[in-house]
């Protein structure tokens, strides 16, 4: 690749870059989940309802105040709807490979710096995934460039050394992204949460966004109890093809595709964008790893729940 040509990239990819924070907005709104479930046949107390906004909503009031367990540990048994009232909301049955301690150590977060969440509970506690049971994830092969699996795999390992979160590789799907995706699928993936779903996007499936990305991701909420059980249970992220494989195909350009992929999974995760430009985190910046604002805000995102009902 020339000079002009790695000019001409650069700016491209700073277009794309700057594109994310619009992005993170566009999809609240625009919504790549589906609609939430029947709700429980209780009565609601309108105290206990909130206006959240996030990626997807996902709420089934339950009555009044919740207990919030303590972090680690599984929430007890009074503070959930039967098995029989979730099932009935449409949620599938408690995952056989979830225990009710942690899969993987705590991570301590050396040192501090800027970060913030995608969402967070009034308390300011971060939503999260599960800490006591894994991450699964499936890859869509088509469209991957060269070195696209080593970098997905990589990354992903890099993310959860830093959040203390287990994940778990499903293999290869067929499945695209879509507007209105169904958070179980039982015969593609059985009677459980769909994995997360990770594929190789081109411009045509990121044009809702408006403008030239180099990817995007969300994570999907569920609230079983109401306000107080917010969990991501999946989510989606979307890598534009065409700017990863000419990236990856550049030597000086691998290292920053390995920082927008970090991105796209701190999105994943629960990550927001800062203002610091020496963090992976930022919107525009072409940091190559993680830094410490960022393993900080991974760190409490990893520091979640332990969940009893689904």
């Amino acid at each position: 690749m020339g000079v002009v040509q790695k000019v001409q990239a650069r700016r491209r990819y700073r277009r794309m870059a700057r594109a994310l924070t619009e992005l993170d907005r566009v999809d609240r709104l625009h919504g790549l989940g589906v609609p939430a479930p029947p709700r429980p046949r209780r009565r609601i107390d309108p105290s206990a309802a909130v206006a959240i906004v996030m990626v997807v909503v996902f709420l089934v009031l339950a009555a009044a105040a919740q207990l919030r367990p303590v972090a680690g540990t599984a929430a007890p048994a009074h503070d959930v709807p039967t098995a029989a009232q979730l099932a009935e909301a449409g949620y599938p049955p408690l995952p056989a490979d979830a225990s009710f301690r942690r899969l993987l150590p705590e991570v301590d977060a050396a040192g501090s710096g800027e970060h913030a969440f995608v969402a967070t509970e009034p308390d300011g506690t971060p939503i999260a995934f599960d800490p006591c049971r894994p991450v699964h994830y499936v890859i869509n092969p088509d469209g991957m460039p060269e070195g696209g699996l080593p970098l997905l795999h990589e990354a992903i390992a890099e993310i959860s050394a830093a959040t203390g979160l287990a994940f778990v590789d499903d293999g290869f799907t067929m499945e695209r992204i879509s507007e209105d995706r169904e958070l179980v699928q039982p015969q593609r993936y059985g009677t459980r949460w769909v994995p997360v779903l990770i594929v190789w996007a081109d411009d045509r499936e990121l044009a809702f966004v408006g403008e030239e990305v180099a990817g995007v991701a969300a994570p999907y909420d569920v609230a079983p109890s109401g306000p107080g059980s917010e969990r991501y249970v999946t989510g989606v992220v979307a890598l534009n093809s065409t700017w990863f494989a000419a990236a990856l195909g550049d030597a000086e350009w691998a290292g920053i595709a390995r920082g927008v992929a970090l991105h796209e999974l701190g999105h994943l995760v629960g990550l927001d964008h800062v203002e610091d430009k020496a963090q992976v985190m930022h919107a525009t910046s072409d940091t190559t790893g993680l830094g410490p604002g960022d393993r900080a805000g991974l760190a409490a995102v990893g520091a979640g729940e332990c969940h009893s009902d689904t």
